[in-house]
């Protein structure tokens, strides 16, 4: 496995962790969507979007630690009650793993107070972000294939790294 797997693998564990929390006991995700599949589903808007939460979550992590701070994986998470922006950074010979959430408005107080009781490691640090408010409700008419798969699951996450590739499963 790769460094950049093995973020991405911990952030989809944290975001998953958090939205089982909200969700209750049922809740299920879907299995990450791989680039090819991510670039099929974006739109011009959903990615200005992308980058303003990703220009947040940089200048945040910045006032974590000091110097570079470099997102090595990040996800777009889709729920039946709007969007998340979800990215897990790091910095050179940083060894205290960040991890920023953007929510709609709706999910904020529930989702700040589920960070808390996460497994996050020792040293790590979270934030959430709800300064996009409406920016992170549909940012286009779900078709009919995104509508079936978030009526067999909670959430679904698009996976925005370079790295990401459509995960092999059995079933498919």
């Amino acid at each position: 496995m790769t460094k950049e797997q093995a973020a991405s693998d911990r952030l989809f564990d944290f975001v998953d962790e958090v939205l089982q929390r909200y969700f209750g006991p049922e809740y299920t995700s879907a299995a990450p969507m791989g680039r090819a599949d991510v670039e099929r589903l974006l739109t011009d808007d959903t990615r200005r979007r992308v980058e303003q939460a990703r220009s947040a979550a940089v200048i945040w992590g910045r006032t974590e630690i000091t110097g570079e701070v470099v997102i090595a994986s990040d996800r777009l998470v889709i729920t039946s009650h709007g969007l998340l922006y979800a990215a897990g950074m790091s910095a050179p010979g940083a060894h205290r793993p960040l991890y920023y959430l953007a929510t709609p408005p709706a999910l904020f107080d529930s989702i700040v107070e589920r960070i808390d009781a996460t497994s996050l490691r020792h040293g790590s640090v979270a934030a959430v972000d709800d300064r996009f408010g409406h920016e992170l409700t549909y940012p286009w008419p779900l078709d009919t294939a995104l509508r079936q798969m978030l009526d067999a699951h909670q959430a679904l996450h698009l996976d925005l790294s370079d790295h990401a590739t459509a995960p092999q499963s059995p079933d498919r």
